[in-house]
């Protein structure tokens, strides 16, 4: 999994930390959609523990929690 140059500026910790996550990923032994996670408005969508199945993850018409800005129609 590609995740960019990360640059020097960024410190060591911080960069090992990335790396390990995009590895878990990568490896299927982490998922980044998982609870709990709200919607953007803060309703719930997904309870602690629960991952996010790929179809739903593909149809999402909704921003989560944390993100800013509107769905394009």
């Amino acid at each position: 999994m590609l995740i960019g140059e990360i640059t020097d500026k960024v410190p060591a910790e911080l960069k090992a930390e990335a790396e390990a996550l995009r590895d878990a990923i990568g490896a299927g032994t982490h998922h980044p959609f998982t609870g709990p996670v709200n919607k953007q408005d803060g309703s719930p969508w997904l309870a602690e523990g629960q991952t996010a199945p790929d179809g739903d993850l593909l149809g999402m018409m909704f921003y989560v929690e944390g993100i800013t800005g509107d769905i394009p129609q």
